[in-house]
């Protein structure tokens, strides 16, 4: 008998200069008819402190409170410290990733730990580049993961949702297959 196979990944990325457009896209996410994604966002801790006085601690538990009642009690959330982008901070599908250890440091400790995820989510270079960019600016960025038919009818809510800029389009605004060993022939 042969088993089905299974449908590649795909993972769109874009990125918010406000948490409260942030959270505009989410809600309308979940209010869709589109359920079989997952969503994870990776923000830069500094960033959110400097628009918060409150002690980093106090900050820490309470985005974990934000994003928890933003995208459920079961959301995984972690902070890890980077060389070269700060204190971030990721939730959601991604935040395994990024928190798992290797030789006593998490990936997103490494040098280029954010930017090897997002390459090794399929992203090229300069997009890659671009977006740990507007990471280390202070801006946040929203990953959703799902088939490819939900990604296409999602990007279409969202550019409905928040008109893109054209000229940007092709470097902010990106959808891309999940890859995996076989895409390299292992």
């Amino acid at each position: 008998m042969n088993a089905p196979k299974a449908e590649k990944k795909h993972v769109f990325l874009r990125s918010y200069d406000q948490i409260s457009n942030l959270e505009k896209t989410i809600e309308v996410i979940q209010n869709s008819k589109i359920k079989n994604i997952m969503i994870s966002i990776l923000g830069n801790l500094e960033k959110v402190q400097s628009q918060n006085s409150k002690r980093p601690t106090d900050s820490k538990v309470c985005l974990g409170n934000y994003f928890k009642n933003l995208l459920g009690q079961d959301t995984d959330l972690g902070f890890f410290n980077n060389a070269e982008s700060g204190e971030l901070f990721v939730t959601g599908f991604l935040a395994p990733i990024f928190l798992d250890k290797i030789n006593e440091k998490t990936l997103g400790e490494l040098s280029g730990g954010p930017y090897g995820v997002l390459r090794g989510l399929g992203i090229r270079k300069k997009r890659a580049g671009t977006y740990i960019d507007l990471l280390n600016d202070g801006e946040y960025l929203m990953l959703i993961r799902g088939n490819y038919f939900d990604i296409h009818l999602l990007e279409g809510v969202l550019d409905k949702l928040e008109p893109i800029d054209h000229s940007k389009k092709g470097i902010l605004n990106v959808s891309f297959k999940l890859l995996d060993k076989r895409d390299f022939g292992h």
